[in-house]
């Protein structure tokens, strides 16, 4: 294929189209405007480690996906440590899988994460540091770890196949082997709190306690975000020709909803390019070292003329929300 083309088949793998012999098309026929004044008023709220949602225990922890059964992206995994020897380079070795981001915690602080972005299945293994310095030897902590699902992968997957998420084998902290002890277990919570409650909707955001100082979360992972915004100065016709996308710029990674809706995964993933491409690869590499995708549609059904709830999950924590904005590309004729 040419460097950034789109073919169409039909059944029998004739070709139908091919945009690379479209000529006389001006790629750079849109423009992007803001369709809000001012940054965005947000409020927040931090995602509890202690909650009264269902819980499962077992002496090892469980395979993600028959837990959540991809009904969520997020499981919490949950056991009580003792350290014998913390220190700032103490090393959490687990099994998991690709395409799938562990976050580690303890005690409710965050220490670090592993992402795994590759669109593939396979069980890999991970050594993560972690500065652990600060705890004390021989105390109790509780350790969690929040698995994220970045995706299933089922391109030639035949009947009997499935891919697997989360923890899949095991786990040890500074060669501790976490799994097989029946007096200490695992707690498992499928999903997240906001999404039990659906703090993302009208009813569901009254039933926690909001904090209006947003900029004292700045880069704090799991945390919700939540603002409002007006488009009644936008005709609705114009809503449908020119589409209003969030511009997530600011964020780093989580889930978006609009009104109630959810938008889908975001990850402001900064897009990388090869110094030298294989003769093989017809790959056209733009925007190098700018995020993979800023801009996330809105479809206009969801949309009303005031007071329209956009809220935000970030897992990793945001850098800088009052640089999100809500914006509409506007086509050029």
């Amino acid at each position: 294929m040419s460097l950034q083309s789109v073919q169409i088949y039909d059944y029998n793998q004739h070709l139908l189209w091919n945009s690379a012999n479209v000529s006389n098309i001006n790629s750079n026929n849109t423009v992007v405007v803001p369709v809000v004044t001012g940054p965005l008023d947000w409020q927040f709220f931090v995602e509890p480690s202690q909650t009264n949602l269902p819980k499962i225990t077992a002496s090892n922890p469980l395979e993600q996906l028959n837990l959540t059964n991809d009904e969520t992206i997020y499981l919490w995994y949950r056991r009580n440590v003792s350290l014998s020897q913390p220190s700032a380079h103490t090393i959490a070795q687990v099994q998991t899988r690709r395409a799938n981001s562990l976050l580690f915690f303890l005690d409710g602080q965050f220490l670090g994460n592993f992402d795994n972005s590759e669109h593939a299945q396979g069980t890999i293994t991970v050594d993560v540091p972690l500065n652990l310095s600060q705890f004390h030897p021989n105390q109790q902590y509780l350790f969690e770890i929040l698995s994220v699902s970045l995706g299933i992968d089922n391109f030639n997957i035949g009947p009997g196949h499935f891919d697997y998420k989360g923890i899949v084998g095991n786990v040890s902290l500074d060669g501790q082997s976490l799994i097989g002890n029946k007096t200490n277990v695992w707690e498992h919570q499928k999903g997240l709190f906001g999404e039990a409650r659906q703090i993302y909707t009208e009813q569901g955001s009254k039933t926690v306690e909001w904090n209006p100082k947003w900029t004292t979360a700045v880069n704090k992972s799991v945390t919700w975000f939540q603002t409002r915004f007006d488009l009644n100065h936008l005709a609705r016709e114009d809503l449908n020709a020119n589409p209003v996308l969030l511009d997530a710029i600011g964020l780093n990674r989580g889930h978006a909803f609009v009104n109630g809706n959810d938008i889908g995964l975001y990850w402001l993933i900064e897009g990388s390019c090869q110094s030298s491409i294989p003769c093989c690869c017809l790959q056209g590499e733009i925007r190098c070292g700018q995020p993979s995708q800023r801009y996330y549609h809105i479809p206009s059904d969801w949309l009303m003329p005031k007071n329209n709830l956009l809220t935000v999950f970030e897992d990793l924590g945001a850098s800088s929300p009052g640089s999100v904005s809500i914006v509409q590309r506007i086509v050029i004729t």
